[in-house]
């Protein structure tokens, strides 16, 4: 008579399996994605059109901004908190993770925040003031001159924006998990609404330069795809993360 040990063998229904409707396969996207964020960079450089552009969007902006519109933006801007937005996606990795008996979730989650955190290597390699430099309450605020890459003032993290790249990683990364649960619209608005609107606020309040923005949306774009690519749910993991594997 054959004796079968149900205690450590597991319903491959319940295993878990990312909301990926369509696996990306060219790198063409993500090519463009690279080849967008360098043409935004380099006429960042010097005092070019495009810093003009930026000085003007924000003088407009400081000029057009009433007490209850800025209060309203505030809110809405905070649609790109990292540590929310993270904090939330970390949790519900760490129920399913905890409900399917896998740590993929939550390997996929710690990737995706290395990945996400990387930003701050450009930000301290790029160094640019913040629209409002050197303080807020304090105009007049920084020139043309002042607001190109490289600068040697402080402080200085303005490029490229982690609020605008944290919309697309993280909004992207929830889907991932729980997509499966929204009906196409609503991931529809949870994947475009965001962006747009912490693009726009974050510009209308001098968070960021104009400029800084699309360079978020550009990393982000590329590092939600990188994410997507990976299929979590076969790849190869050391036995000590998955311990049923000792009893196959």
């Amino acid at each position: 008579m054959i004796v079968v040990d149900h205690r450590h063998t597991r319903d491959p229904t319940s295993a878990w399996k990312p909301f990926v409707p369509k696996r990306p396969r060219s790198w063409g996207f993500e090519a463009a994605m690279v080849c967008a964020l360098v043409a935004c960079t380099i006429p960042l450089a010097w005092t070019s059109p495009l810093v003009e552009l930026d000085i003007w969007i924000r003088d407009l902006s400081d000029t057009h901004r009433p007490d209850w519109a800025e209060q309203v933006v505030i809110y809405t801007n905070m649609l790109g908190q990292g540590g929310a937005l993270g904090s939330i996606a970390l949790a519900l990795a760490a129920i399913i993770a905890w409900r399917r008996h896998t740590v993929r979730p939550l390997i996929a989650f710690l990737t995706t925040y290395a990945m996400a955190g990387s930003v701050l290597l450009l930000k301290f390699g790029l160094l640019r003031v913040y629209p409002h430099w050197p303080t807020v309450e304090n105009p007049p605020y920084a020139t043309a001159e002042q607001a190109t890459l490289f600068t040697t003032l402080e402080p200085a993290g303005a490029y490229p924006s982690g609020h605008v790249l944290n919309t697309i990683v993280w909004y992207g990364f929830i889907v991932l998990l729980v997509g499966a649960h929204f009906k196409p619209w609503q991931r529809r608005l949870f994947l475009i609404v965001p962006p747009i609107v912490v693009t726009l606020s974050t510009t209308y309040l001098g968070f960021h330069w104009f400029t800084d923005t699309p360079a978020g949306l550009f990393i982000g774009f590329l590092i939600i795809r990188i994410v997507k690519r990976v299929r979590w749910e076969t790849v190869e993991l050391p036995v000590w993360l998955e311990p049923e594997k000792r009893y196959l």
